[in-house]
This record gives C-alpha cells, sequence and structure tokens, in this order.
C-alpha cells in the first residue's frame, strides 16, 4: 500500500466515524428539542406541589381547588412580634413591583401611598407569634386567569400586618409556592 491509500482509508474512517456519530447526536437533539417544547423540562411541571416559608414562618398542606379559584394553607408566623391586623396575599409569579413590593391587582383592594394595592379587610383580626391558621387566598383574582386541572398556580405569599391598629402596615414575602391544579 502507498501511503495515499493508507491516508485515503484513514480518511474514509474517520469520515464513518463522524457520520454515524453525527446522525445520532441529530436524532438525541430533536428528540430533546421536542421534549423542552413540550414542556417535559419545565421547572414548574416538575416540582408538583410546594410551599417553601422563610425563616421565622410556616407553609403546609397547599392545596389548590381549580372550582372555586382559592389556595387552601397552613400559615403561620414566629417572628416573636404579635400582628394587630393581618392580610395574607398570593401573588403570581411574573407579578410587577413597584418599591420593592408586588403590585396586586384586585376588587376589594385599595392603593396605599406608595401606589402599591392591598386588600383593605385584613383575613385575620390578629396573629400572635407561634400562631398558625389555615388561609384561603385567591388565586384568579390576582392573576386574571383561571389555572387549568393539572397546571401549576405559582408565586409567592405575602403578609401585610400592622404591629398595633393604626400602625403603618408592614409586608414581607413569607413563602415561595408551587400548587397544581385540581
Amino acid at each position: 500500500m502507498t501511503n495515499k491509500q493508507v491516508e485515503t482509508k484513514k480518511a474514509q474512517s474517520a469520515m464513518e466515524y463522524l457520520m454515524t456519530y453525527g446522525w445520532a447526536i441529530l436524532i438525541i437533539a430533536v428528540v430533546l428539542g421536542a421534549l423542552f417544547s413540550l414542556g417535559v423540562f419545565s421547572g414548574s411541571n416538575l416540582l408538583g406541589t410546594a410551599c417553601v416559608a422563610r425563616s421565622g414562618f410556616l407553609c403546609q398542606s397547599p392545596v389548590y381547588q381549580h372550582t372555586n379559584g382559592y389556595i387552601g394553607v397552613m400559615l403561620g408566623q414566629n417572628t416573636g412580634i404579635s400582628w394587630a391586623t393581618v392580610n395574607f396575599i398570593f401573588v403570581p409569579q411574573g407579578q410587577t413591583t413597584s418599591g420593592g413590593l408586588p403590585v396586586t391587582l384586585c376588587a376589594t383592594c385599595a392603593l396605599t401611598a406608595n401606589g402599591n394595592t392591598v386588600l383593605t379587610t385584613p383575613t385575620l383580626t390578629g396573629m400572635t407569634s407561634g400562631q398558625s391558621s389555615t388561609i384561603f387566598l385567591p388565586v384568579n383574582t390576582y392573576a386574571g386567569t383561571l389555572v387549568n386541572v393539572g397546571q401549576p398556580a405559582t408565586g409567592a405569599i405575602w403578609v401585610q400586618y400592622e404591629t398595633s391598629v393604626g400602625a403603618p402596615f408592614q409586608y414581607a414575602q413569607i413563602a415561595s409556592i408551587n400548587v397544581k391544579a385540581s
């Protein structure tokens, strides 16, 4: 064999190797592209139902009921501060903010001095440190559309509270939540 024949065989072998693995890589890329477009790899579909509370707060047993558009969840606080009035608010993922606070949209809201809307009627009259309660948070009032069965309602739970009646309202994000509609 001449050098030219050896080089030709090596080149042919390299091309066969590249073609074989190239087709395999192309097929894998097409399958992965199809799975991504179907949403198989989206985090909200993989997560399932979860409520992750921040330090000092409790968030347990979230359930989203599609028929009435409410998330039922056990919420509580152990911050060492008792709240005279308290209101929990579900804020959907992607909600716009103003001054670091979410801007919520609802019919029973009042505009505050900083341009944010908050519920005018507290959910609870008060909550002492160490107390918890089952709260029903309206989802569709804020999101504007119904969440379809099997789809997640994803967002955050915020609290609006006063340390004494008439004191300025304070706000805190207490949990992140992802609940599938049932």
